[in-house]
């Protein structure tokens, strides 16, 4: 996880846990976990082109999603599905988002402030984020994503047209908590009909460590545990045949 080491000592040189950066722009940096409150719900009816509904219809989990296979969840899913914490670095360049979306991956996104985005950047499972202040609310894009990624586990799909707009922004909660903000919008004309949108909240927790997940190491185990079962079933066998 050297990515992610370097992403955790950003966060130490971009201020920490202050609450301001400066020239009066939100201080991100930190750590944030998921608000289960918070999460919007995806309507009933999504408004999918007839290709799309076709593609989530033929959706099979074991066949053609990529974490199934150690593969990343890729944004948007990563900021979406995730039940474990994020990590934010923030410079005046740029804003790196490290995301444990489970316990096997830890995903970095990087957003730069400085530059426009590219015309056409090669497809990546996070994709090319640029962003810039508006105010108190950071606006991302990003464009460049893989249309082999998923953006839900129940097939939700895209094309490589799809553009994810992102507006984060700090509040507080009814206790008093701080609070990050994650209003997404997705944009794919050729599989959506109308943008879809939803949020996630964060709720802010300085003094907690983000483990490091291994997906690697978590087929490992599983290959001993089934290699122990198989091991135990052989010797079963073995034993009634004599």
């Amino acid at each position: 996880m050297k990515v992610a080491s370097l992403a955790l000592g950003l966060v130490i040189i971009a201020g920490g846990c202050g609450r301001q950066q400066a020239g009066g722009i939100p201080d991100l940096a930190g750590v944030w976990i998921p608000d289960p409150q918070g999460a919007e719900a995806w309507p009933a009816e999504l408004p999918l082109t007839p290709a799309a509904r076709e593609a989530m219809a033929r959706f099979d989990p074991a066949e053609h999603d990529p974490t199934t296979f150690c593969m990343p969840l890729g944004t948007p899913r990563n900021m979406l599905q995730t039940e474990y914490p994020i990590e934010i670095a923030q410079t005046p360049q740029r804003v790196v988002i490290v995301v444990q979306p489970n316990l096997a991956n830890a995903e970095v996104r990087r957003i730069h402030l400085d530059n426009p985005l590219p015309d056409e950047p090669d497809p990546s499972w996070f994709g090319t984020s640029r962003g810039r202040w508006e105010g108190a609310t950071l606006v991302v894009e990003t464009i460049g994503l893989r249309p082999d990624a998923p953006i839900t586990g129940q097939g939700l799909t895209h094309s490589a047209q799809l553009r994810v707009v992102e507006r984060f922004s700090v509040t507080r909660d009814d206790q008093g908590q701080r609070v990050l903000v994650d209003e997404i919008e997705l944009h794919d004309p050729q599989a959506y009909e109308a943008p879809l949108k939803t949020r996630r909240r964060f709720v802010w927790a300085p003094h907690l460590t983000p483990g490091e997940p291994s997906c690697v190491e978590l087929q490992w185990i599983d290959k001993l545990w089934r290699d122990r079962l198989r091991e135990h079933a052989e010797a079963a066998r073995s034993g009634r045949s004599r």
